[in-house]
């Protein structure tokens, strides 16, 4: 699978050679700030198989759900949120669903942090559902890809 995106104004543009690890709604609070929205739509990819064509975003750190640091990253023009990354694991990217050319290629798996979710929004049906963050889920199936490439220590 090949991926491609950036920003609204095209001044930031990336691509990832490679189907994403897992693809996730995330509810938390974090979240919703970042996006304006009920939940922020990820896809997590193997960070060597990601990288920018053109310009990089602007980062903002924040902390998460679980009290561990992300680095969110957006256009300085526009101000479209683009990536998402997990300070802790270097080896994974997040993508920010939207900044996708064609985000219809999206199919999430897992669904996180329902319990900062809103009663007027409903879930996914086809979703793994967590209340809080996913330790099984998430890291699991991270756990499995960098298994599978030979690398036991992914989250260094």
């Amino acid at each position: 699978m090949h991926l491609t995106g950036g920003c609204a104004c095209q001044s930031i543009r990336y691509e990832c050679t490679e189907a994403p690890i897992v693809q996730l709604l995330c509810h938390c609070r974090a979240c919703q700030y970042a996006t304006g929205s009920a939940f922020a739509a990820i896809m997590i990819v193997a960070a060597d198989k990601f990288c920018f064509l053109k310009n990089e975003p602007s980062c903002h750190e924040v902390m998460g759900g679980t009290g561990r640091k992300f680095r969110r990253g957006f256009c300085p023009k526009c101000g479209s949120p683009v990536t998402l990354h997990w300070t802790e694991v270097p080896t994974v990217q997040m993508i920010q669903v939207g900044s996708l050319d064609d985000p219809s290629r999206f199919e999430p798996q897992i669904e996180l942090w329902l319990s900062s979710g809103y009663s007027w929004h409903s879930t996914n049906p086809r979703t793994t559902k967590f209340r809080k963050g996913a330790v099984t889920g998430v890291l699991d199936r991270l756990e499995a890809y960098f298994a599978a490439r030979g690398r036991a220590e992914w989250w260094k």
